[in-house]
């Protein structure tokens, strides 16, 4: 007997990298297919802001600004050329920009609900010391989704 798991919404996580793209195709993919609602979310990950602490300098907080802002702009980049290529093939979509560490927003927002699956996408790695020195989100993530979740790895 056939696997079939009805999915009405779906959360994407996404960070505009080249490896999230498998997980984009994948996402839109299942969302046609069920005709479910496809939400995309960035998270503004306030790690980079840490390299901020070594500035000693009388415009830091300006430069932490300067930062956040950039990475905004960035997530919204990340979230319009995603929701223009939803529209260009039919798939209904919301967009979320959240600030914060990811490996605490993702699992609030899949907790409440209204998801019935996470799909997100992560770099292979060479070795153990490249996935070490890595920020590893679905490793991270591990344990911590209360919905089934989908790794695309590219």
């Amino acid at each position: 007997m056939p696997f079939f798991m009805p999915i009405s919404r779906l959360l994407l996580c996404v960070d505009g990298e080249p490896h999230t793209q498998k997980a984009v195709d994948l996402a839109l993919e299942l969302a046609k297919a069920h005709g479910a609602q496809l939400d995309a979310l960035y998270v503004v990950d306030p790690f980079l802001k840490k390299f901020t602490h070594e500035i000693y300098a009388v415009n830091r907080d300006e430069c932490r600004a300067h930062l956040d802002r950039g990475l905004a702009v960035e997530g919204e980049g990340a979230l319009d050329r995603l929701c223009e290529r939803a529209a260009h093939e039919g798939v209904s979509i919301g967009r979320r920009l959240q600030y914060g560490e990811p490996e605490e927003i993702i699992p609030r927002l899949a907790a409440d609900g209204r998801y019935d699956l996470v799909v997100l996408g992560g770099k292979r790695f060479a070795g153990r010391y490249a996935r070490w020195t890595s920020r590893d989100l679905p490793g991270r993530l591990d344990g911590k989704l209360a919905v089934p979740v989908l790794l695309a790895r590219a």
